[in-house]
C-alpha cells in the first residue's frame, strides 16, 4: 500500500479526487511497481474526472 487516508465523516467524489491528486504522482505507470489502484465500486468512484486523473497518471481504469 503506497497511500491510505482516513477522514472523520464522509468520504465524498471531492475527497476522493483530492486523495488521488496527492497520491498519483507517488506511483508509477502499469506494469511498473506501485502501479495497480483499486477502487470498489462506490458511487464516488464512478466520474470522467477520476478516470481523466488516473489515465493521466499512466493508470487503466477497468469496470
Amino acid at each position: 500500500i503506497v497511500a491510505a487516508k482516513v477522514v472523520e465523516g464522509s468520504f465524498n467524489q471531492e475527497t476522493f479526487i483530492q486523495f488521488l491528486q496527492e497520491d498519483l504522482p507517488m506511483t508509477t505507470p502499469f506494469p511498473g511497481p506501485q502501479s495497480i489502484l483499486v477502487m470498489d465500486n462506490a458511487h464516488i468512484h464512478h466520474s470522467l474526472e477520476i478516470e481523466d486523473l488516473v489515465h493521466a497518471h499512466g493508470k487503466k481504469t477497468h469496470v
